[in-house]
């Protein structure tokens, strides 16, 4: 089950059951019957996590690469709907929430209530327009790629992803658009990269902690490479979570007749690391598995 779908027999029955409440619209016009739910829960998630072939997928389930397609998209579609719009998005628990399951190395940093990093995926060449290639080519990745703000919490779970933008935009651009600034409140602590110098942004109240800058001088203080120690301390946990969203092999290279659902596909894979075992072993010890 882990192979197949990344997630442990417990928390693919959770899902699946929660699935079952809702009427699945099937993109087009007609309900796949002869598959059950759980089986389409199944081929769905074996698409993200391994971008298992549509012509393979429907030699395993004894059906047509269409009907795949279907399933698969509907499937996206609703999961997108109902575990990203419905539990994710505009929903960063607040800074009590936080401070509830605040783990020890966010001890120097006990007003955090998000850490934020940017992920890039790689794409194909965007076809023969000139302004569109320019935009979505990363200098970073030295290849075409979209980007997208992920957001943390101290526990490490994933709370907030923006949409995908073009490689060529810059953090500070997408923390700006995508929304993220609004849902914060005065008092709360954003940990980052050097690469979001945001403090413009900040709503009034709302703190900014980013590693210093060398400026004119040739090393830092030693008060400043305490201060890098610390915040990379607790930032690798956003890294770990990006980590994990890219082992969703549908990321590598998402599939022609699904990109235009590169947004969604992307936010899902998000909220689905949710599904899987802590990533910090202190949250993982007061962690009970329903099996158990």
């Amino acid at each position: 089950m882990l192979m197949y779908t990344s997630l442990r027999p417990d928390m693919f029955q959770a899902i699946d059951e929660m699935m079952r409440r809702f009427t699945i619209k099937y993109i087009d016009g007609w309900t796949p019957s002869f598959i059950s739910q759980s089986d389409q829960l199944l081929m769905t998630l074996m698409k993200l996590t391994m971008n298992t072939p549509l012509l393979d997928l429907a030699e395993r389930f004894n059906t047509s690469a269409s009907s795949v397609n279907n399933i698969v998209t509907s499937q996206i579609c609703a999961m997108h709907e109902i575990l990203y719009e419905g539990l994710v998005e505009n929903n960063i628990p607040t800074l009590q929430k936080c401070k509830g399951s605040m783990p020890t190395s966010f001890g120097d940093f006990s007003a955090c209530r998000i850490v934020l990093d940017a992920t890039e995926i790689r794409q194909d060449v965007p076809g023969n327009d000139m302004r569109l290639q320019a935009s979505t080519y990363s200098g970073y990745k030295n290849s075409h790629t979209v980007k997208s703000v992920t957001g943390v919490a101290p526990n490490g779970a994933l709370v907030f992803a923006s949409k995908l933008y073009p490689g060529s935009t810059s953090d500070v651009a997408i923390v700006e658009h995508c929304g993220l600034l609004n849902q914060l409140s005065p008092g709360d602590m954003i940990l980052a990269d050097k690469g979001f110098t945001i403090h413009k942004l900040l709503p009034q109240g709302v703190h900014l902690n980013i590693p210093p800058f060398l400026t004119a001088k040739s090393q830092y203080t030693p008060a400043e490479v305490q201060l890098c120690r610390k915040i990379a301390r607790s930032r690798i946990h956003v890294e770990r979570a990006n980590e994990r969203i890219k082992n969703y092999e549908i990321l590598r290279h998402i599939p022609h007749q699904l990109r235009y659902i590169s947004t969604k596909i992307f936010q899902l894979c998000c909220v689905l690391v949710n599904f899987q075992d802590p990533l910090l072993q202190e949250i993982a010890q007061n962690f009970v598995p329903e099996n158990n």
